[in-house]
């Protein structure tokens, strides 16, 4: 009897780490857009980065973080979506999600300025910082 109810609860592991595995890869293969651009956002100094694929579907992957005020205040920048005017400008929008510091430190949610996809970087002034930012098309 004993041997019975080890051998059922094998069984029944084994089937549940089976469907665990079959779920988490499903769902990790279920983006279907392919990517247009990439992209990327450099602090030259003290600050972030944050950057990844630019999705046909608008989508963003990748991510980022956040350092200032000499660690006072740390985030984590997660990528949400991403336009293109008719001049073909494009802006990324992310959310940040403070970690250290007050609360009300950065805004909730940041957008990039409109650029063009150059595959070179181009220096701007982000937050007050000097940055770096390129967008590069996907051919």
């Amino acid at each position: 009897m004993r041997s019975v109810r080890k051998s059922l609860v094998s069984i029944v592991a084994g089937a549940a780490v089976a469907f665990g595995m079959v779920t988490t890869l499903g769902a990790s293969k279920a983006r279907s857009a392919n990517p247009e651009y990439t992209w990327n956002l450099v602090a030259l100094g003290q600050g972030g980065w944050i950057g990844g694929p630019l999705f046909e579907d608008g989508t963003v992957g990748g991510g980022g973080a956040i350092s200032l005020n000499n660690g006072g205040i740390l985030a984590r920048l997660d990528p949400t979506d991403w336009t293109e005017d008719d001049d073909g400008n494009i802006t990324v929008c992310f959310d940040v999600n403070i970690r250290k510091g007050p609360a009300d430190a950065l805004p909730a949610s940041l957008c990039s300025p409109p650029t063009q996809p150059t595959g070179t970087p181009v220096h701007l002034d982000f937050l007050g910082i000097d940055h770096e930012f390129r967008i590069t098309e996907i051919r």
